[in-house]
């Protein structure tokens, strides 16, 4: 068989001499190492995370992976990421509710996750005693979320791509999150991130209950037992000074037109002192306070609602 000589690193005097079919297995096997090095890259090989770029939806779709969950976040829902205002409609203003992180258990409240759902990092809502990935609110409702973390670090909680909860530090196990509640109508979609891996995407669908909604901003003032107060007068102010007030109806609620912005929401009636509550109007969207609770003032005369 013919010869072909080459010579490598003359500088050093040496030269290295192979038959033909030697150097083409040695190119062979030298083309499936680079094309093997190059397919690991992409599948998450070698320590890296495994996406799916081909199909995720717009909340970006959660892939497992060896029991965990990653996921691709598009830039306009990446907390860090400076968002538009179409599809943001949340991303200014402050938060009109706080949210509490505590660890606790499900199993020894009685709740189950419903479904065959087990993924690494979970998000659910509870109603009744099942832990659901979607589910359904009234307007004004406070409900409880509950997060199965598989990870240690960081950890953060988002309303599309608004942060609402920012925690640290965790370590894996399931967490409470207290002090939720449907602020506006519509739909909320839920995940957190936890040092770096994001859960599933949770849905809550917010519908009017016997709220009133052909306003932007509405609301209830109730009594220390829950029932409405009736012919309450609401006051509605925000921090450039603006002012609005209106009237609550027979069943204790109200409702009025207010622009985009953070608003502090009060109540007077002769013979009660009231909390009050801060709320975030939104253009576009009917958006519900908190309860405003009233107290009887001591040695006022009782009142009885209907």
């Amino acid at each position: 068989m013919k010869c072909i000589t080459f010579k490598c690193c003359a500088s050093y005097g040496f030269t290295g001499k192979f038959g033909m079919g030697k150097i083409i297995s040695i190119v062979a096997g030298l083309i499936f190492v680079l094309l093997l090095v190059g397919l690991s890259a992409s599948q998450g090989m070698g320590g890296s995370k495994a996406y799916d770029r081909s199909g995720y939806d717009w909340m970006g779709t959660p892939v497992s992976s060896a029991n965990q969950i990653s996921t691709i976040i598009p830039d306009y829902l990446s907390p860090s990421g400076g968002g538009s205002v179409e599809l943001d409609p949340f991303g200014g203003g402050l938060s009109a509710f706080s949210l509490l992180l505590e660890p606790a258990n499900p199993a020894t409240e009685g709740l189950v996750v419903a479904g065959d759902n087990k993924l690494a990092n979970g998000l659910y809502l509870q109603q009744g005693t099942y832990l659901l990935t979607q589910g359904t609110v009234s307007l004004g409702e406070q409900y409880m979320l509950w997060a199965r973390v598989n990870v240690k670090g960081s950890f953060s909680l988002l309303d599309y791509n608004r942060q609402i909860l920012s925690q640290g530090y965790v370590t894996p196990g399931w967490y409470r999150i207290k002090g939720a509640y449907a602020n506006y109508l519509g739909t909320h979609i839920y995940r957190f991130v936890a040092a770096g891996s994001a859960s599933n995407n949770l849905t809550i669908m917010v519908g009017s209950g016997s709220y009133p909604t052909s306003f932007s901003l509405t609301g209830r003032v109730q009594d220390q037992s829950g029932l409405g107060m009736p012919n309450v007068k609401v006051i509605v102010s925000n921090s450039e000074g603006g002012k609005f007030s209106t009237m609550t109806d027979s069943a204790g609620y109200y409702a009025i037109d207010v622009a985009t912005g953070v608003y502090l929401v009060n109540a007077q009636s002769p013979g009660y002192v009231f909390t009050q509550t801060t709320v975030q109007a939104i253009t576009g969207l009917v958006s519900a306070a908190m309860p405003v609770v009233g107290t009887p003032i001591e040695g006022a005369p009782p009142t009885f609602w209907v």
